[in-house]
């Protein structure tokens, strides 16, 4: 097959010039081929990617890219020489490639017999292919992915801030922060990630975790909308450095991309011969099970229609397993298997050392080909069937509420749904506990004054009882503390009487001094006079920490509340299966009470004993559940159920001693939705495409949270491809 002449614009001779395209990242190498044609540039050619960890394998990674890229071309045309180098922002000082890189390149040239042309930024390639390709200046923000570093470069509306290198951590989202900061532009960070690396299958994994990050939570960065994640792929990449290079050369500010893909359509054609001839020598039987089976044509369309929809197989069993006649051949049991093997025999057809081809022995390769086989079967199957995965689908619910009135009965032997009688359980338990708090309360205490009082009488002889009150100076009044009896006395000579006094009250306040002036009961000082001729003392007072009646109010009922909730504790636990506790209907009675103190006695702290008996009702769920629905069949939407697990009750008692209580509903009704279904649906999908498919499909979806055990990396972190390992749970969000 000539495949010249399905190169885009092939006539009998093409004398356009080709030119390479080679692409060093840290870790990997790519290479291409592309030409300029009627002022477009236009990529021929793609290779594969190889990875390079020394100089060495630097040469030896390159000389595979190229002879990668170079296998469909042409025979009779001269292989191109003229090279564009793309390089990432670390090669690069002061827009030229640093020695020690350039070293590195100067020796690809000399070895592989290039001829460089110039160089590009890799970054800012893309930059520029995607400003040909949108037609607008860039915004965003381009992540080079590698193993050890993370390449970080801010387009600000087409201008390139900056450009820096971070070193790889365990979180993504702090390297691309740790390299934002760096620049001096970040209070309006363009909403854009683009990211691209040497390995693809890696991308789709840094695409979900910048995703899921909350860069609100990252106060030294700002993004005013939650930011897009964008993947480049390896061959955007040649074709953004191919324009680059065109657009030097030639002013070229197009790329054709008419050529690129006709020339991989019959590339894949002809490669598919070339790999069938091969595996045909080596002893395959292409299209053919291992054991010789043929499988009909309609049931080959069909595994392949189902394979290209991205769905799991169906109905497929092993191979010689249920079908005495019948086997699936290896290209459709293990499409990418049998691809991969046909591309290494194609490989090694070409592979050239001296100019001969190199023999490995035709049984020792098949033997180490089928132990592979054998091994990649093994995990197949593991990967296939082991797996499981639960997925929650929150849904937002409507919500139904309605008040209705039932009775719950203990006596009666079974519930009466029509007449809304419910049997009800008795549930007891005893709970004793005791508390201790500080007192509030407060009280004076203290000593009373005493002295003497001189009492001078004028007129006839006169007793006065002890207890008397004496008033003194300030409204101050002491008490006689016994008898006193008065001689008769005269204005001119009265008679004088010594008796002693005691303060009314406690206080420092009656500790008189001397010469005060008092008088005696409701005698007129005409008639009485009493003097102090020495100070009274002993008079004092301080305030004190007292119980009062409302420390032991308080302290009782905290004590309540807590024993309450023990109890209600306590009788949850003597429920069973799916019964619901009346809390409404708890009483308690106490049993045993003491206080520490008593009202007024000084102390710093109170103690109460406390002993409650409890006692309260239960029902059964499903039963309240199967009242409810009767009542609200008729005021639940069409295409909604109302579950059991999504229903609340709320019972009020009417009264203490009636067993008649109002009880509210609080329904979340959801859409009725077929867990089997939803299963068989999304298996052997990706976790995101799964969430995208299941927000979409379902009405009222909030979010979905997918569990999967194992954890698998990269494109192996499907979810399980038999429904079965698949649980399925509708849930209501909250």
């Amino acid at each position: 097959m000539d495949i010249k002449k399905f190169l885009p614009g092939k006539d009998e001779k093409d004398d356009l010039e080709y030119y390479w395209v080679l692409i060093i990242e840290p870790g990997w190498v790519n290479a291409g081929i592309w030409r300029i044609k009627e002022g477009g540039a236009q990529v021929v050619f793609t290779g594969h990617q190889f990875s390079w960890g020394l100089d060495e394998e630097l040469i030896n990674a390159t000389d595979s890219a190229l002879s990668s890229a170079v296998q469909s071309f042409p025979g009779d045309l001269k292989e191109p020489e003229k090279t564009v180098f793309a390089v990432n922002s670390s090669w690069v000082s002061g827009g030229q490639i640093k020695e020690e890189y350039l070293e590195k390149i100067k020796r690809l040239c000399s070895d592989l017999s290039l001829k460089p042309v110039g160089f590009v930024i890799l970054p800012e390639a893309i930059a520029h292919y995607l400003k040909s390709e949108e037609d607008v200046s860039l915004n965003a923000i381009l992540l080079g992915i590698y193993q050890e570093s993370l390449e970080v470069t801010l387009f600000n509306l087409g201008k390139l801030v900056g450009t820096t290198i971070v070193a790889r951590s365990v979180s993504i989202a702090d390297d691309v922060t740790e390299g934002l900061v760096r620049f001096s532009e970040t209070k309006s960070l363009p909403s854009r990630f683009i990211v691209y690396d040497g390995r693809e299958k890696e991308l789709e994994e840094v695409r979900q975790l910048l995703i899921s990050v909350n860069w609100d939570e990252f106060t030294k960065i700002k993004f005013f909308h939650t930011p897009k994640v964008e993947i480049i792929d390896a061959s955007i990449k040649i074709s953004a450095v191919s324009l680059a290079g065109a657009a030097e050369i030639a002013g070229v500010k197009t790329l054709d991309k008419s050529g690129k893909v006709r020339v991989k359509e019959e590339k894949r054609e002809t490669d598919d011969v070339v790999k069938e001839e091969m595996a045909e020598k080596l002893g395959f039987a292409v299209g053919e099970s291992n054991i010789g089976k043929e499988v009909k044509e309609e049931e080959r369309k069909e595994v392949i229609s189902a394979a290209q929809e991205g769905w799991p197989v169906e109905n497929i069993g092993a191979v010689g397993v249920g079908k005495e006649k019948k086997g699936l051949p290896l290209n459709i049991l293990f499409p990418t298997l049998v691809e991969k093997c046909k591309e290494l025999l194609v490989f090694l057809s070409k592979f050239r050392l001296g100019g001969q081809s190199v023999s490995m022995g035709r049984k020792v390769f098949i033997f180490g080909l089928g132990f592979l086989l054998i091994f990649l079967t093994l995990g197949f199957f593991l990967w296939w069937y082991y797996p499981k995965a639960s997925v929650t689908i929150y849904i937002s619910p409507k919500t139904l509420e309605e008040r209705l009135s039932l009775t719950l009965d203990p006596d009666i032997s079974a519930s009466d749904i029509s007449a809304r009688v419910l049997k009800t359980k008795v549930l007891e338990t005893k709970i004793s506990s005791e508390k201790t708090k500080a007192t509030t309360g407060t009280k004076t205490v203290g000593e009373k004054a005493k002295g003497e009082a001189s009492v001078y009488r004028v007129g006839s002889e006169l007793k006065i009882a002890s207890g008397t009150l004496i008033h003194g100076p300030e409204n101050l009044k002491f008490v006689l503390d016994e008898e006193l009896n008065l001689a008769s006395g005269s204005a001119g000579s009265p008679s004088v009487s010594k008796g002693k006094v005691t303060a009314q009250d406690i206080g420092s306040q009656y500790n008189l001094a001397t010469g005060g002036s008092f008088k005696v009961g409701d005698y007129s000082l005409a008639d009485l006079e009493a003097k102090n001729e020495f100070s009274f003392s002993g008079g004092s007072s301080r305030e004190i920490s007292a119980v009062s009646r409302e420390d032991q109010e308080d302290l009782e009922k905290d004590l309540e509340e807590e024993i309450l909730a023990k109890a209600k504790e306590e009788l949850r636990q003597k429920l069973e299966g799916s019964e619901l506790l009346v809390e409404d209907s708890l009483s308690a009675t106490a049993s045993y009470q003491l206080f520490s103190h008593k009202v007024g006695d000084e102390s710093e702290s109170l103690k109460l004993s406390l002993i409650l008996d409890t006692s309260t009702f239960s029902v059964v769920k499903e039963e309240l559940v199967n009242l409810s629905e009767n009542i609200l069949k008729e005021k639940i939407p069409e295409g909604f159920v109302l579950r059991s697990e999504q229903v609340e009750f709320e019972l009020e008692r009417e009264d203490e001693e009636s067993l008649s209580f109002e009880t509210l509903v609080r329904a979340n009704l959801l859409p009725k939705v077929d867990i089997e279904g939803i299963a068989k649906k999304i298996r052997g999908k990706y976790p995101s495409l799964a969430r995208e498919y299941l927000i979409k499909e379902i009405p009222g979806v909030v979010r979905v949270e997918i569990r999967m055990k194992p954890s698998l990396p990269g494109r192996l972190n499907t979810l399980p491809r038999i429904a079965k390992n698949i649980e399925v749970e509708i849930a209501a969000e909250k």
